[in-house]
């Protein structure tokens, strides 16, 4: 985890003395000064830094004024100042942490620590935030049928568009892809293939699932049968189960 931190106090001494605190901690990439609030408004239109040290005494605009405009910033906000009498002003503005001039510097590493921990958890979040954000615009993005067959043979994987297939017929265990003048095995139990297929594919027997925009020409034969001839003239006899499925598709 790298931390940017930025030390806002108008005494020179004071801002000395923390960027040498804080320079002792390694996982501190990059720290940035401000002598005063104007400074600071104009900065945070630039950058974010993880911590922000703040006095709150400062000519202009005071410690105080300014952590209510940056209540919204992504910024753990530590006072530190010489005034006790801020201490509860600043926790309603909700401060991390309020640390009270002179203080120790075991004091000031110890809030430091708790701060890193903190920007460690919001961090975290954020990415799970991210993460689940792209996933879901992934899944609404992706089509909810299958799109193409990956087909394997003699170590080369054949890319077969869906929608470049006549008819599927069952094959034992394996599903056989009918294309133009061709037939490809395909390791997938019809069944599990019937749920993936776009709505043009319709099951009209159990060993067999046309693609509708092959139908060359169907004859109803008087017994809830049909026979449907395919694009190839390939010949495919229905079974009465699917009669209603069919007659809708075909209407």
């Amino acid at each position: 985890m790298r931390l940017s931190i930025l030390v806002v106090d108008d005494e020179p001494h004071a801002r000395r003395h923390i960027k040498s605190l804080v320079a002792r901690d390694p996982d501190v990439e990059v720290i940035y000064e401000c002598k005063n609030g104007k400074e600071v408004l104009e900065f945070l239109k630039h950058q974010t830094p993880s911590v922000i040290f703040l006095d709150i005494n400062m000519p202009g605009i005071s410690g105080v004024e300014l952590a209510a405009q940056l209540k919204t910033a992504n910024s753990l906000i530590i006072f530190s100042t010489a005034y006790d009498e801020y201490a509860l002003k600043a926790f309603e503005l909700e401060a991390f942490d309020y640390l009270l001039k002179p203080y120790e510097d075991d004091r000031f590493l110890e809030v430091l620590k708790r701060a890193k921990g903190e920007v460690e958890i919001r961090q975290q979040a954020e990415f799970s935030q991210k993460f689940t954000s792209l996933y879901h615009e992934y899944n609404n993005n992706i089509s909810p049928h299958l799109t193409e067959f990956n087909i394997k043979e003699k170590g080369f994987v054949h890319k077969i568009h869906v929608e470049d297939v006549l008819y599927i017929e069952s094959s034992t265990i394996y599903a056989v892809l009918h294309i133009k003048d061709k037939k490809l095995l395909y390791r997938v139990a019809l069944n599990l293939l019937a749920e993936q297929l776009p709505n043009n594919f319709i099951r009209v027997h159990r060993s067999f699932i046309i693609n509708t925009n092959f139908i060359k020409d169907y004859k109803y034969l008087n017994n809830n049968t049909f026979m449907i001839t395919m694009a190839n003239d390939d010949v495919i006899i229905s079974s009465r189960k699917y009669k209603g499925i069919i007659s809708k598709s075909l209407n």
